[in-house]
């Protein structure tokens, strides 16, 4: 509901602030949802533009092959459409059929404003006829390259009632469409959570990186012995305290940890059999500066490495699309390329959307993981601490 008019004022040296609201009948209600619905059959009985029905052609080309093949597969929420058509350039994911999040590619400085916004409104009318989503549930956001603190940008306040519940593979996660680029669940992941379910049961899963913890949901409904998630957001963790709650998994063995994830493993002594890390491609932090997927990948996977039990697993995943693994890392540990078993039928036209390795120790790893040549090799690319 949004306030008539508001009046702010001090109470005793708060800020405060009056809001007042006009309070529908039942029958105005009624009213305004007739006119809304009347809007809504007036602008879908518009003929499209050329370049709408082209877009419009393209989405029912993906309907008839992606869509049917995830109802198939019992998968609700989903990616429809990738920058299949270049001048249409945006990724569009389909939550339960109730939902639309369309994110549009920023375009490059030589297409004109106005001819990017013409094709965006193209695209979402033509997402809204295809689909049958209503305009009113089509969340739309504009995915740019982020750098620095600017990756970490809220486009609003969050509230309560902006969170949604979808479900995965009998699982359910809270999202949210409105208040951050991404919505709280990496659909592109799917197959990897369903991976880790598989490789849970009896063993003590450590989540790095975990954002809202929908892996560690799958973890510990695979028979995870313990989970341990951490993040060094309070707003991903209270959210990641909310899917493990909303699935049962509330006990005392689910911990979590507001903590950078290389502060963690730097001062952390436990031993996990499964560990799941997909860091960001770029992260600042006030106590280690910045952080690089290439550049600094070897650091972090021979400091996970160590937490390891030695018939463990770690599973490394990452979103970078020119990602190259250190060739040192495969002389001193078996390193699996699984990216192409953990790209989901939605995501095949855009197999670079992730990398995924699996990576096991070649020998028993002694307390000294790092050798005096490694470390001062890695710490001299950038500002880490040597003390491993």
């Amino acid at each position: 509901m949004k306030p008539d008019r508001t009046n702010l004022f001090v109470n005793g040296g708060l800020e405060c602030q009056a809001a007042h609201y006009h309070i529908f009948s039942t029958e105005q209600r009624a009213e305004l949802l007739k006119k809304a619905q009347l809007k809504r059959e007036e602008r879908l009985s518009q003929p499209l533009s050329s370049g709408a029905q082209m877009a419009a052609n393209r989405l029912k080309k993906n309907m008839s092959s992606i869509g049917k093949e995830m109802a198939k597969n019992g998968v609700t929420c989903y990616r429809l459409y990738d920058a299949d058509m270049p001048e249409y350039s945006a990724a569009i994911d389909v939550y339960e059929g109730k939902w639309i999040s369309l994110q549009e590619y920023a375009a490059p400085a030589s297409i004109d404003p106005e001819d990017a916004k013409r094709r965006l409104d193209e695209l979402i009318l033509a997402t809204e006829r295809v689909t049958g989503i209503d305009l009113d549930n089509i969340y739309v956001k504009r995915r740019e390259i982020q750098k620095g603190a600017n990756q970490y940008v809220k486009h609003g306040k969050p509230t309560e009632s902006h969170f949604f519940i979808v479900n995965e593979n009998g699982h359910r996660f809270s999202v949210n469409f409105q208040d951050y680029i991404d919505t709280g669940l990496f659909l592109d992941h799917r197959p990897v959570r369903k991976l880790i379910e598989t490789m849970s049961n009896g063993k003590r899963f450590l989540n790095l990186f975990c954002y809202t913890a929908s892996a560690t949901v799958y973890a510990a409904a695979g028979g995870a012995l313990s989970t341990v998630s951490v993040d060094s957001s309070t707003t991903y963790l209270d959210w990641a305290v909310k899917n493990m709650s909303i699935n049962g998994f509330n006990t005392m063995n689910h911990f979590f940890y507001r903590e950078d994830c290389l502060e963690f493993l730097r001062g952390n002594h436990d031993t996990y059999d499964l560990i799941f890390c997909d860091p960001p491609t770029f992260s600042n932090s006030k106590s280690r500066g910045t952080f690089d997927i290439q550049r600094d990948h070897e650091y972090l996977i021979r400091s996970c490495m160590k937490h390891l039990a030695f018939s463990g697993s770690m599973i490394f995943s990452t979103n970078y699309t020119r990602f190259r693994m250190n060739e040192d890392l495969g002389g001193d540990f078996i390193i699996e390329d699984i990216t192409q078993s953990t790209i989901g039928e939605d995501f095949e036209r855009n197999s670079k959307i992730h990398s995924c390795f699996i990576i096991r120790h070649r020998t028993k790893p002694a307390k000294q993981v790092f050798s005096v040549k490694t470390v001062r090799k890695i710490t001299r690319k950038n500002n880490f601490p040597k003390e491993i």
